[in-house]
């Protein structure tokens, strides 16, 4: 096969050898190659003298010729070898017709006589046709389309530059550190609304429900072994009420929570950091038809200060940003103040007594609530390990899935909480809020006795959004 494709190159290179070598090549192929290898050197001995007496006339002549791959493919058997040897079709023109010449014969032709000359004395090395050939993607037609040049556009009037224009001799150079810190936010304002009327089959309750939430974030980022991340989020809903002798709006959602986390790097996305988490109420909250408050402002107040290994996961698209934060050893405190008046005092809560009066008054121990065991008591510490997992991932062009899950462990009582928020953007100030929050505690027997250690809140609400 090498023999033959080198013979085929040697008679383009030398095409009046091979129009006079078709008929006396199938024997001798060793004579014949060396006498080929010998015109075809002394051709180009010819070609690069005349190439020095006349550039330009050589220029034109030796040019490119694209049909000269089918000496470079595989065995394949094209339709004009034969049809130019046997006089098909050769008083048509076609489109190899315009080939450039070499040495007297136009380069085409002589590509295919030595193809023709292949056809026949070696037809088992021609393996597939021309039809499969175009069938490949290796063959572009798109590429016969001339390209239409593009005419520049000038200026239609000069622009007048003042070369001489003084420039002082003192240039003054103020280099500005990078900033690495990165603050953003985001701020909402969600309504709901229910109504029934007086006659309405299964009763109910008239309502107007609203909840605001803000989220603050200050992140420090020096680019190479520093992360400091910050972030402070504000939640406080109210709910109108008819049944409450006491009070008209009933809190739905408190909280205000503040988390730091510092971070040195230790590996590619792994970081030896140190957790500071801290959360209470906003505002004080009631049992329905109760005078005292079962929560307020630092009461209860928990604290989290712990050190470990966290993981973080940026994609490149950021559709996906993940942090995992391993401790194995963290310090869990609650602390509670509780405000004593002169009607109400701080006992087993659920349960009933007398008063002053001598009527039975509901009395709730609610430091009892928070995993303490007496009602004098204010701080209640444990250690453990602890696991945070926070995630923000887009699903769809407006759908972002938010979640934290909190997982703190003494190993006599443990407490896991998973905040899970979809966000459904609508336009920039409009959007749509699922809320699903499951939280479970098994540090106080007074949450078995209201329906067990496993808790849920929930809520879909429609409002106003805003990114900054």
């Amino acid at each position: 096969m090498k023999n033959y494709l080198l013979i085929a190159a040697c008679m383009v290179l030398n095409p009046c050898h091979a129009q006079n070598g078709i008929s006396n090549c199938g024997t001798g192929v060793n004579d014949s190659l060396s006498v080929a290898y010998s015109q075809a050197l002394s051709q180009l001995v010819q070609s690069r003298d005349a190439a020095v007496e006349n550039a330009e006339k050589r220029a034109e002549t030796l040019k490119l010729n694209p049909y000269f791959f089918r000496l470079m493919t595989p065995g394949t058997y094209y339709n004009r070898p034969l049809h130019q040897v046997m006089g098909i079709g050769s008083g048509e023109a076609s489109e190899d017709d315009s080939a450039p010449t070499l040495g007297g014969l136009e380069a085409t032709k002589a590509s295919d006589y030595a193809l023709a000359q292949l056809y026949v004395s070696q037809p088992r090395l021609v393996e597939r046709t021309e039809n499969v050939l175009k069938e490949e993607p290796a063959l572009r037609k798109d590429i016969d389309t001339p390209v239409t040049p593009v005419e520049p556009k000038l200026a239609e009037k000069a622009v007048a530059v003042d070369l001489d224009t003084d420039v002082p001799d003192t240039v003054v150079i103020v280099p500005k550190r990078p900033n690495f810190w990165k603050v953003k936010g985001s701020a909402s304002l969600q309504f709901t609304q229910s109504y029934f009327s007086d006659n309405w089959y299964q009763g109910g309750e008239n309502n107007y429900a609203g909840i605001g939430m803000l989220t603050l974030e200050a992140n420090y980022d020096n680019q190479q072994k520093i992360q400091w991340d910050n972030k402070l989020e504000a939640q406080l809903g109210f709910q109108t009420t008819s049944s409450d002798d006491y009070h008209k709006f009933r809190v739905t959602s408190n909280l205000l929570r503040l988390t730091s986390k510092l971070g040195y790097k230790a590996a590619k996305n792994w970081f030896y950091t140190g957790q500071v988490m801290s959360y209470t109420q906003l505002a004080p909250f009631y049992e329905k038809n109760q005078r005292d408050w079962k929560a307020s402002f630092a009461t209860p107040l928990y604290l989290t200060i712990s050190v470990g290994m966290d993981y973080k996961y940026k994609s490149k698209n950021e559709k996906v940003d993940l942090s995992v934060y391993i401790s194995p050893l963290a310090y869990y405190m609650t602390y509670v103040n509780r405000l004593h008046s002169n009607h109400y005092k701080l006992l087993d809560d659920g349960t009933a007594d007398l008063d002053a009066n001598g009527d039975y008054q509901y009395f709730y121990r609610y430091p009892a609530t928070y995993g303490m065991e007496h009602a004098d008591d204010h701080f209640l510490h444990k250690f453990g390990p602890n696991l945070t997992v926070n995630s923000k991932i887009v699903i769809a062009k407006n759908v972002t899935w938010t979640s934290r899950f909190y997982w703190f462990s003494n190993f006599h009582s443990t407490l896991f909480e998973w905040e899970n928020k979809l966000d459904f953007t609508i336009n920039k100030y409009l959007s749509a809020n699922f809320y699903a929050y499951p939280r479970f505690d098994d540090s106080s027997r007074n949450y078995k006795k209201r329906h067990g250690y496993l808790m849920f809140k929930e809520w879909l609400s429609l409002g106003l959004n805003y990114n900054f």
